[in-house]
């Protein structure tokens, strides 16, 4: 809507006597992408960066965005989290006091294991999570799953809402290429998301090992860009 838009153009500070609807929100990381000598985040990635800013309403939507995925490209390339926290806070101005800033997680697991905890600890009641669509196959496995049991304060309430959901109403040119994303990656993401879905449901399966598998892990940069630039399509707040 246009005036989503104009209020992610403007600089904005949160007003303290706003009560958020969410307490939080878990933004998902989706890779990064090398643009000349800069890392910056994917194609996937601007897409949840712009849903959560939406989402986040100026502090209306939730009170904390939080963000934690490590050194997805190792110890020489910045942390998935702080490459998307500059974005929120130079392209969409979300002030930095409103975001929660780790780096240690090194996939959904970790994640959504930050989230509890910070959940925990602040004494939280309702939780937003943000991803792909396909992706919410299997997170909210994860927030009920033995293995994170105990690690949330009891009867948090843990709402999901996807970025396809959100983009919806906004520009109609990020609605554009976000259907070419999608012609792109929805069959593979859909595969790999059913995979990861059937190994949940293994007796006996557990994530942490993967999770510390994850870790040490040195792969190369990316390029998500390469047919699709996103910078092409020149996104509102550029």
């Amino acid at each position: 809507m246009a005036s989503e838009i104009t209020n992610l153009d403007e600089k904005r500070q949160a007003p303290e006597n706003i009560k958020p609807k969410y307490d939080a929100l878990l933004l998902h990381g989706y890779w990064m992408t090398q643009k000349g000598k800069h890392t910056t985040p994917s194609l996937r990635t601007h897409f949840a960066a712009r849903a959560a800013a939406l989402a986040w309403d100026n502090g209306k939507g939730a009170g904390k965005i939080v963000l934690d995925l490590g050194h997805l490209w190792g110890p020489n390339y910045p942390t998935e989290a702080r490459v998307i926290t500059d974005m929120l806070v130079n392209k969409y101005h979300v002030p930095k006091n409103a975001i929660i800033l780790r780096e240690g997680a090194s996939s959904t697991y970790g994640e959504v294991k930050t989230a509890l905890e910070l959940a925990n600890k602040n004494n939280w009641t309702r939780v937003l999570d943000v991803a792909f669509a396909h992706h919410h196959m299997t997170i909210p496995g994860l927030y009920k799953s033995k293995e994170l049991r105990g690690f949330g304060p009891p009867g948090l309430n843990v709402d999901y809402k996807s970025v396809e959901e959100i983009l919806e109403r906004d520009d109609r040119r990020v609605s554009d290429v976000r259907r070419k994303f999608s012609r792109r990656y929805a069959m593979p993401y859909f595969a790999y998301e059913g995979l990861k879905w059937l190994l949940m449901h293994r007796p006996g399966f557990k994530y942490e090992p993967l999770e510390k598998a994850n870790k040490k892990q040195r792969t190369k940069p990316i390029n998500d860009f390469k047919y699709w630039r996103i910078d092409k399509f020149k996104l509102p707040g550029k």
